[in-house]
């Protein structure tokens, strides 16, 4: 396992490149976010850095990624439950016009 320090910066950099593929409508997958957290949270309770403080901000920043990452998720969520309303709502009023 590396240094907790450097899991952090990794994991914060895959947070911004799925906020960046939301942003473009991609989905994603965030497994691979969620097994680093995990093994970085396990890591830092099995041997606490000391490194004043610096672990603490960077779990933070992390933190703030997750939710701005999670408010994104959400919002394409509810984009996409619109776009699939607004489809079938077109088919239907399409199938009547043509009867």
């Amino acid at each position: 396992m590396s240094d907790p320090i450097q899991q952090l910066d990794l994991i914060t950099e895959m947070i911004g490149e799925a906020r960046d593929a939301v942003q473009t409508g991609q989905y994603v997958d965030l497994a691979e976010i969620q097994g680093l957290v995990q093994e970085v949270c396990a890591s830092i309770q099995d041997t606490p850095p000391d490194d004043g403080g610096l672990a603490q901000e960077k779990i933070v920043a992390m933190i703030e990624n997750l939710n701005q990452l999670a408010d994104e998720l959400t919002d394409q969520k509810k984009h996409a439950g619109s776009e699939v309303i607004r489809r079938a709502v077109r088919k239907n009023y399409t199938k009547r016009q043509d009867n």
